[in-house]
């Protein structure tokens, strides 16, 4: 298998998620009388503590307990208050600023800003370090620990009131959300047993909950009739740039004194910001690994490739990444023109021949050496005798492959077996869940979506390439619009002389720090790697279709639109754990 780089390490915080649709008509909420055993709910409100009375280890392990086992010497604890009942929250800040919330240990903040965000209740932050939180909650609650607490200084922050975890229920049956805690008060919403409501208040008996409602609303529920539930994922941080806005605006740098950058000539201005920028696309695009035995970059003949040392090929296979490097980096900041381009130094093309059109296997598989599609394939040439001689729709096939780090026998292969012989012969059209059966035969997991409803923003695209997901978007292609360079390049339906449906790779979506964004797939029509616009990406994926058999057996087949923005996601497997392997 030919390795390569990565798809886009980028560190993007994930989008917030949308908000879900209103659940369906319930049935009416009961009045309140308990029926047998109707329910298990627990009335009691969990307690707060403060740092005069908070003990570890009493089975009821809160915020600010969780926080200090999750604190690291030269963490701090920081204490916040809320400003609906006062009862605030304990968090864990790292030296470097960034944030962890002991109710969701496994999401980082980048800061404690970009955690008050979506915690706006949330304010006064008061941060206490670790290590001297540690030594009072060590000391049992009484006169030592006083006399601690006033030896440190925190006595200006030992009646800050934290609550233990966050509380949440879910519906046991369709019902009413009511404007106040009794039958008689106005019915503003439905619920439906998978929905999560977070307790935030009850009424004096605890037989009313008043609680916070998917969509942040709040309203009041029928306790019995509710059951204990686990907490829904944390909301993600909002996006932030991973470029630094001196680098995205080419100003000048934090490291250098403002009268010297003005000094400084403009050539030797534009060089810094060059070297800054270009730094931010190569720790995005780390250099693959040098294999001596490997191809040549797309650049290098293989003729003079085969006839150097190996400390020359090793030389050329690095410029090739550099000039690869220089390439997105002027797409990315100067921007993309209308259209697209198809990258002349790819990224694929630094260690494989994917990406690099017609050479290699592709070309030794051709069908004919006319300048026809590079996916136009002679199945024979590749899989062997018994195989179809021309085959011109392997977009599927190919476009997962290249997610993979296949060549192309092994992409047909992989997806020959997956399926079937005949669906990879029969030159049909490839639907989504084909090309999930290629990846869940590997132990990936798969998701496809389509519509407008579920398109993902750019931003949540860069979040799954960073994750090591692998993204097949369906897309419009135009196979014939009168500029060779550009046959088969993603464009506009209605803007298209000869619209194709087409499966392409999503290598990489990218932002230049001032919210531009840049979309680079593997198109395997010509086996190149392409840059465009989040505009004009979108726009291609947005609508397209094909020709489909007519609805009876003999009418003639028919054009039919597919839902737009399909997008195949295909996670992989977690990393085995070597202590578990046989």
């Amino acid at each position: 298998m030919i390795q390569f780089p990565r798809f886009m390490p980028l560190s993007v915080p994930p989008r917030p998620a949308p908000l879900p649709a209103p659940a369906g008509k319930g049935q009416p909420a009961p009045g309140p009388r308990l029926s047998g055993a109707a329910s298990t709910f627990d009335s009691t409100p969990a307690p707060a503590s403060n740092l005069h009375t908070e003990r570890l280890g009493d089975g009821s392990a809160n915020c600010l307990e969780k926080a200090v086992g999750l604190a690291r010497p030269g963490d701090s604890i920081v204490l916040m208050r809320d400003a609906s009942d006062g009862v605030g929250h304990a968090l864990v800040r790292k030296p470097d600023g960034s944030v962890v919330d002991p109710n969701h240990p496994t999401v980082r903040y980048e800061t404690l800003g970009q955690w008050q965000a979506t915690h706006p209740r949330y304010s006064q932050p008061v941060p206490v370090p670790a290590s001297k939180m540690q030594q009072v909650l060590s000391t049992p609650p009484g006169p030592q620990r006083e006399a601690l607490i006033q030896k440190l200084g925190l006595s200006s922050v030992a009646d800050r009131q934290v609550a233990d975890g966050e509380r949440w229920v879910s519906p046991n049956k369709n019902m009413n959300v009511r404007g106040g805690p009794d039958t008689s008060s106005a019915d503003v919403g439905d619920l439906v047993p998978s929905d999560k409501l977070k307790v935030i208040d009850q009424d004096a008996n605890g037989t009313w909950l008043k609680v916070e409602l998917p969509d942040g609303n709040e309203g009041w529920v029928y306790g019995p009739y509710t059951g204990p539930t686990e907490a829904p994922p944390p909301p993600p941080p909002p996006y932030e740039s991973p470029v630094p806005q001196w680098v995205a605006d080419g100003t000048c740098p934090p490291h250098i004194h403002a009268r010297m950058w003005s000094a400084m000539p403009k050539e030797a201005r534009d060089e810094v910001i060059q070297a800054a920028r270009e730094k931010v696309v190569a720790d995005a695009w780390p250099m693959p690994e040098f294999d001596v035995n490997g191809p040549p970059p797309s650049s290098v003949d293989p003729m003079v490739w085969n006839h150097l040392p190996p400390e020359g090929k090793q030389s050329l296979f690095q410029q090739e990444w550099q000039a690869a490097v220089r390439e997105q980096t002027a797409l990315r900041f100067n921007g993309v023109p209308e259209g697209g381009v198809v990258a002349e130094h790819p990224f694929l093309g630094v260690d494989s021949p994917l990406g690099d059109g017609q050479v290699g296997e592709w070309l030794d598989s051709a069908i004919g050496q006319d300048g026809r599609p590079a996916q136009y394939l002679n199945l024979g040439k590749v899989l062997g005798e018994g195989w179809s001689q021309d085959h011109f729709n392997l977009c599927g096939p190919l476009a997962v492959g290249a997610s993979l780090g296949m060549s192309l026998k092994e992409a047909l292969t992989a997806f020959k077996d997956a399926n079937s012989a005949s669906l990879l012969s029969g030159g049909g059209t490839t639907k989504g869940d084909h090309l999930g059966n290629v990846y869940e035969a590997k132990g990936w997991t798969t998701d496809y979506g389509a519509g407008e409803a579920s398109m993902p923003e750019p931003e949540d695209m860069a979040r799954m390439l960073e994750e090591g997901k692998a993204l097949i978007a369906l897309v419009n292609i135009d196979t014939k619009i009168g500029d060779e360079n550009k046959d088969g390049m993603l464009r506009f339906f209605d803007d298209s002389t000869k619209a194709v449906a087409h499966w392409v790779n999503v290598r990489a979506v990218e932002e230049n720090g001032n919210g531009d964004w840049t979309v680079r797939v593997y198109n395997p029509f010509d086996n190149r790697e392409e840059v465009y616009s989040w505009e004009d990406f979108e726009a291609s994926w947005g609508r397209n279709g094909g020709m489909v058999p007519g609805e009876k057996e003999g009418d003639p087949a028919v054009f039919k639109f597919n839902a737009g923005h399909g997008l195949l996601v295909a996670t992989p497997p977690p990393p085995q754990d070597p202590a578990a392997a046989p």
